[in-house]
């Protein structure tokens, strides 16, 4: 592992700090970008974005701070509306006045506040390049309108090397966009693109991957239900070290009101990190600053071979417990910074805990560019054909358990609705017509992972509609139509979920609503709605007729005649039989005598393995819809 970057980093820190003076006004800084800004919820742990901590760089009583990051947003456009055509984004949504989500930025700014600005990660999917320059425009006119500072910030790379000295320009030309718009409006630019990307390069792919990015293992932290491999998103530390060049940006910027907000950041304090003996780790935490306050999580790899006998504080003993209760690994240790520079040294077997010789004081000067290498190599970007994916992870239609999605826990819209038949438990959540309408749900993930979510839908439209279900990220999930409203089908989606209870909901982006849900569920085992007790495993939502009465084939055995349980039925026609697998999708369909007996023994010869099916009998408009178990 390079050591380069520490030693470029630290030789900076060494002339005298200005204190900020008591009499500044205090002014509020704004933080809007994507995931990769927003504050994450503390299941994911330890997943962060750049703004979750930034407050911490700044006096409180000088500067604020508020994080309005938001999960999947684009800038110019939030996914596609019935026409194909762009839908709203972050700006529509959370920034504008009037904005469609409530609580909006433009109506709170005052004279003298910041406002930073972050996009081009998910604009790629989700807009276009006029429409990012459309929103942008207005944005920054907004709060020029308020007197506020708007500053443009590139977005950050992704964990892609084409080289040691490459790093992968997954994100096209939004980088070069936003520079190019701060240049025509004449707006304060930080290039963190072009700085991410040379901390790269410093620090290499390994120690990239392991202390930067959300690469993180169920064997490093207890509330991880699977390892991570996530090459968007940042974990707590690369999350700090973004914001902390973020503010050396600021601090030496060009334009003298940015650069006003170097004298109201707090104090910073060095933590020099130590291996010894000098050899034994493959990559260790770099020596790095901080305010007090923050956690600072420290980190060694053993080579292979090498004992780890643990971590030591400045004064030669050994840690104890780390601050953050979910990290089990040994090799890991967080503490929350206080107001004194301190050292820290990974011990292993035949090495000595280093003792710190400094006098705590707080530092004086700062790096104002992030180093590439020893030899400052060039930089080449590379521009791929495809867009950015933030999770390769598979689709698993293994479904462990459905929920009913009739009674949402919050609504803008129509729950138990039971007009249309077809459907499971006590009806269906109906959106309203709007692109405002929700239905949200509380659940509780036994632990931080992927899963798939699916939903049991209905959409007698002649044209997709578009839902966001929202878990601390957007994730869009098209529902195309399923031939009416009466005719379910299933669309999948993989999540991101944290470790204990989050809120899912579930918001049209349409003026004509969402589709119908029927249910939806998780290929994770263990999860359970919050509404129906987690204490004890959560039961399948009761099986009941499109009346909404409990249907007395929920105990279905191999004797059960599906006809008969509906004496509607003329008994002098063809019927159709549609069967379903409890996932909604379509596995038989049949025309069949209306006095053959469709009981279970039928249905087994249709299907293609044991389980419980859901079987609509249709004769012209009469319908029975009643469950079967395949034995």
């Amino acid at each position: 592992m390079k050591n380069v970057f520490s030693k470029i980093w630290q030789s900076a820190v060494v002339a005298s700090m200005v204190l900020a003076p008591a009499a500044l006004a205090k002014v509020t800084i704004y933080m809007c970008g994507d995931s990769t800004m927003q504050d994450w919820n503390e299941g994911y742990y330890p997943k962060q974005g750049q703004g979750q901590d930034f407050h911490y760089w700044f006096d409180v009583n000088l500067a604020g701070v508020v994080n309005r990051g938001q999960g999947g947003m684009s800038l110019g456009g939030g996914g596609k509306d019935k026409s194909g055509g762009t839908a709203v984004g972050y700006y529509d949504m959370f920034f504008k006045k009037g904005c469609s989500n409530g609580n909006c930025i433009a109506e709170k700014l005052q004279a003298g506040d910041y406002v930073v600005i972050q996009f081009g990660i998910n604009d790629i999917n989700y807009s276009t390049e006029d429409f990012f320059k459309s929103n942008m425009k207005k944005m920054v006119d907004d709060v020029r309108a308020k007197g506020a500072n708007p500053i443009i910030m590139s977005p950050i790379r992704r964990c892609y090397y084409d080289s040691p000295t490459a790093i992968h320009n997954s994100y096209r030309g939004y980088p070069a966009l936003n520079k190019q718009l701060a240049e025509e409006m004449d707006v304060p630019f930080i290039d963190m693109s072009e700085e991410v990307a040379n901390l790269m390069i410093s620090v290499g792919e390994k120690y990239a991957q392991q202390f930067i990015f959300n690469y993180a293992t169920k064997s490093e932290y207890s509330n991880l239900g699977s390892d991570q491999a996530d090459q968007v998103h940042l974990q707590m530390n690369g999350a700090n070290a973004f914001g902390r060049i973020i503010t050396e940006q600021m601090r030496a910027h060009k334009d003298p009101v940015v650069k006003k907000l170097g004298d109201y950041m707090a104090p910073m304090y060095m933590v020099n990190v130590k291996v010894s003996p000098a050899d034994a780790a493959e990559a260790t935490s770099i020596s790095a600053y901080y305010p007090k306050g923050m956690t600072v999580l420290l980190k060694t790899i053993p080579k292979s071979g090498k004992k780890f006998l643990g971590w030591y504080d400045g004064n030669g003993n050994k840690v104890g417990t780390p601050s953050r209760s979910n990290v089990k690994s040994p090799y890991i240790h967080t503490f929350v910074m206080g107001s004194a520079s301190t050292q820290y040294t990974a011990v292993y077997e035949g090495g000595t805990a280093e003792k710190y010789t400094g006098d705590g004081a707080a530092l004086t000067a700062f790096p104002t560019t992030t180093p590439k290498s020893l030899d400052d190599v060039t930089f080449i970007p590379f521009t791929p054909m495809e867009g950015s994916e933030e999770s390769t992870v598979a689709v698993d239609k293994d479904i462990k358990k459905f929920f009913d999605a009739a009674h949402p826990d919050g609504f803008d819209g129509f729950e138990a609705e039971k007009t249309n038949a077809g459907f499971h438990g006590d009806g269906y959540f109906n959106f309203d017509n709007s692109n405002k309408s929700y239905g949200s749900y509380k659940v509780k993930f036994p632990g931080a992972g992927y899963t798939t979510l699916a939903i049991i839908y209905a959409n007698g439209g002649s044209s997709d509609r578009m839902i966001n279900a929202y878990l601390d990220h957007d994730y869009y999930i098209s529902a195309p139509p399923t031939g009416g409203w009466t005719t379910w089908d299933t669309a999948y989606v993989v999540l991101d979920a944290p470790q204990g209870e989050a809120e899912l909901k579930f918001m049209s982006l349409t003026n004509d609503g969402g589709p119908n849900i029927d249910m939806f569920g998780f290929s994770m085992d263990g999860v359970c709605r919050v509404s129906e007790g987690c204490d004890e495993e959560s039961k399948q939502p009761e099986n009941k007729d499109s009346t909404g009465t409990k249907d007395p084939a929920a105990s279905t055995d191999s004797s059960t005649t599906v006809l008969a349980k509906n004496a509607n039925f003329t008994k002098a026609s063809n019927v159709r039989v549609s069967v379903f697998d409890m996932q909604g999708k379509l596995v038989a369909n049949r025309i069949v005598s209306s006095d053959f007996e469709i009981d279970a023994a039928a249905v087994s010869t249709w299907v293609k393995s044991a389980g419980i099916y859901r079987v609509v009998v249709r004769d012209g408009s009469k319908m029975s819809n009643i469950p079967v178990v395949v034995k």
